[in-house]
């Protein structure tokens, strides 16, 4: 009678009127007596998995020793073909998980879990081989091309290929951490192996899982039964405390006999399970019948010593660059209850796994270790300080750089004599390095100060603003008002600008051959002709710009002219040609020579008589050259005559002169 989903809890005695071994078998599995159980009756569509309810510690090297019966339906003399086969399964779903029946043999979507399948059908859509088989799957897929193929498929049986023989084969578990190596045998005989991270490739850190088997029947069937016998797990080596005593448990056929060497503080060296309570250490050697009938020798190392435990950290601080400390604990024992707790604080330790724990805040963490039997236990602490100390950044006054101070050097300081400086800026610029306190800019920006603390890496930071000024003068130059003559014996150069405005503007005009009067004017007035220049400075930033034009001030030619060596002609011939037909003076200075001092003199006094002294001619004292008329507008005749000449420059300092002399006159 089909029984779904039916949980039974089977005890089994694993230590002799002592302790207990517990399953729970799911699906439609039934207990049937001396140890053994049977999953799947032969119908089809049938499931059932059996699950030891403590978990086994992957950390810790185990064997488990069990017989298989895979029934006797295998297709020969006209019987239906058996399915489908058992598995054995590690996983940490639940005590009580059930897969997928059929081809996914109970063990169908466990995930995560690890499988070896032990398969008596053949599914070509799974790639299986032939031969009844065994492989290695993990996370519920049982299909050979999928990546969660581990190893295998093998021959079960090396000289047969049909294990649904209707009888026991023994099967033998092994796991070990160190090598991460797992070994399946069958019969007695090493068929399959693979290498794997157990606790971090497939259960994502988790150190203990559930143990035990999976069957499961589709539309061919059989009847698969798993035996565990009290001996399911030998012991391996083990520790105790002093003055107590241990079980051993060795392997094999329990109905077979046993010898166990030395028989010191054993209570009875002939059976499977003797209680041994050595007062020191001792290795027992047992020799033992195994379920093929071989001859078996095994050596179990009793550690007689107190338990202990230690806290191990490489760092015990919590600071800025160490946000975490991770915690490692190691003891002497295995297989051990462990406890971690805290003893001070508000903190709570993240605990990874049984050895393994992290803690974010200050506080003192405990673990706490007890013997697997109970009889001893052990205690370490370990304090986890807080340094998130912080020191001051001060940025120091802030500045400007302008023409005056194109740099500026920035003056950080703070309040740790050990701390470390270093400036940074998005949009200044630095002139050398930048982590010291007193760094150099050379742009306009914001300049922040990062001061670390060297001995736990806590940063404080500051800015603060540097202005740059460096606005030059635009100056468009002016023109003078006129040109020095006499009329205007001064000019100021107008018109200048300079921008942009709000500047105090130092002025200064500059000259190779000149003068002016007001220099430090921007309309400065000069009684010298020359070319000036201007060079105007900002007074509040220092910047300086001189123009490279000039403003050039002329001088009226005729003013300011010495008339010291004015001379007049003693003959003209005004006959009406173009040459000599007046009265004109002329400079014997040879620097003036092209100059008419009739152009630089304001008064012109002449009187012409002739040789009897009668008056010939006489002007108004208007500076105009006379060209031989008399007062009635003739021409005179050709002949000698006086003349008398008095003129002045009153151009500058007022300059005086005469003349009297013969002039002749040829005009015929």
């Amino acid at each position: 009678m089909k029984k779904a989903c039916t949980i039974f809890t089977i005890i089994i005695s694993a230590i002799s009127g002592a302790s207990f071994a517990q399953y729970n078998l799911q699906g439609d599995g039934f207990e049937i007596g001396e140890n053994c159980y049977q999953l799947t009756s032969a119908t089809t569509n049938q499931v059932s998995t059996i699950w030891y309810e403590e978990q086994v510690n992957l950390t810790v090297p185990f064997e488990l020793q069990f017989k298989m019966n895979f029934g006797s339906n295998n297709g020969t003399n006209g019987e239906t073909s058996g399915a489908d086969g058992m598995m054995f399964v590690l996983q940490n779903e639940s005590p009580t998980a059930v897969g997928v029946m059929g081809e996914g043999i109970g063990y169908g979507n466990l995930d995560p879990s690890l499988g070896i399948e032990f398969d008596t059908y053949y599914n070509g859509n799974l790639n299986d081989m032939y031969p009844d088989h065994i492989a290695i799957h993990r996370d519920g897929n049982t299909n050979h091309s999928s990546p969660n193929a581990l190893a295998g498929p093998v021959q079960a049986d090396p000289d047969d290929i049909d294990i649904e023989d209707g009888e026991d084969h023994a099967i033998s578990i092994t796991w070990d951490p160190f090598s991460q190596e797992i070994r399946v045998y069958f019969d007695c005989q090493f068929r399959l192996s693979t290498s794997i991270d157990l606790v971090n490739s497939i259960f994502g850190g988790e150190t203990n899982v559930w143990w035990g088997f999976s069957a499961s029947t589709g539309g061919s069937y059989n009847v698969h039964t798993v035996c565990l016998y009290e001996n399911v797990s030998p012991s391996g080596d083990i520790a105790i405390c002093p003055g107590f005593t241990t079980q051993l448990i060795a392997g094999g056929d329990i109905n077979s006999e046993y010898s166990w060497s030395p028989i010191d503080y054993l209570d009875d060296p002939t059976v499977y399970n003797p209680v041994a309570s050595p007062p020191s250490s001792q290795v027992y050697t047992v020799t033992y019948t195994d379920f093929c009938g071989q001859l078996q020798s095994n050596s179990i190392q009793v550690t007689v010593e107190p338990i202990e435990v230690q806290i191990f950290s490489d760092e015990t601080t919590i600071t800025c660059d160490v946000s975490e400390i991770d915690l490692t604990a190691y003891t002497n024992y295995q297989n051990t209850d462990v406890t971690w707790s805290t003893l001070e604080g508000d903190g709570e330790l993240d605990v990874l796994n049984d050895f393994n724990a992290s803690a974010n805040e200050g506080g003192i963490y405990m673990i706490s270790v007890v013997s697997e039997d109970g009889n001893c236990s052990a205690e370490d602490v370990l304090e986890v300080l807080v340094d998130t100390t912080s020191y001051t950044a001060e940025t120091g006054p802030t500045g400007i750089i302008n023409c005056y101070n194109p740099t500026y050097i920035l003056d950080a300081s703070s309040n740790g004599d050990d701390a470390q400086f270093s400036w940074s800026t998005q949009n200044g610029a630095f002139l050398g390095g930048s982590l010291v306190p007193n760094a150099t800019v050379i742009a306009e920006g914001t300049y922040t100060l990062t001061v670390t603390n060297p001995s736990n890496g806590c940063v404080s930071s500051n800015s603060l603003f540097i202005e740059d000024d460096f606005t030059w003068p635009v100056i468009t130059l002016g023109e003078p008002d006129g040109i020095i003559s006499c009329i205007s014996p001064t000019v100021q150069i107008q018109g200048t600008t300079i921008e942009p405005e709000g500047y105090t503007n130092n002025i200064e005009w500059t000259w190779a051959e000149g003068g002016l009067i007001d220099p430090w004017s921007i309309e400065p007035s000069t009684p010298i002709p020359g070319n000036y220049a201007l060079t105007v400075t900002f007074e509040e930033n220092g910047c300086s710009t001189s123009t490279m034009d000039s403003v050039t001030v002329e001088q009226d030619e005729f003013a300011f002219i010495s008339i010291e060596s004015l001379t007049v002609p003693n003959i003209i011939t005004p006959n009406g040609d173009v040459y000599n037909n007046k009265l004109i003076p002329m400079f014997s200075d040879p620097e003036l020579s092209s100059i008419n001092p009739l152009d630089v003199v304001d008064y012109w006094k002449l009187i012409v008589r002739d040789r009897w002294g009668l008056l010939v001619y006489e002007n108004d004292g208007a500076p105009y050259a006379w060209d031989g008329r008399n007062l009635n507008g003739e021409f005179v005749h050709s002949g000698t005559y006086l003349i008398e000449v008095d003129y002045q420059s009153t151009c500058g300092e007022i300059q005086n002169g005469s003349h009297m002399g013969i002039l002749k006159i040829i005009s015929d």
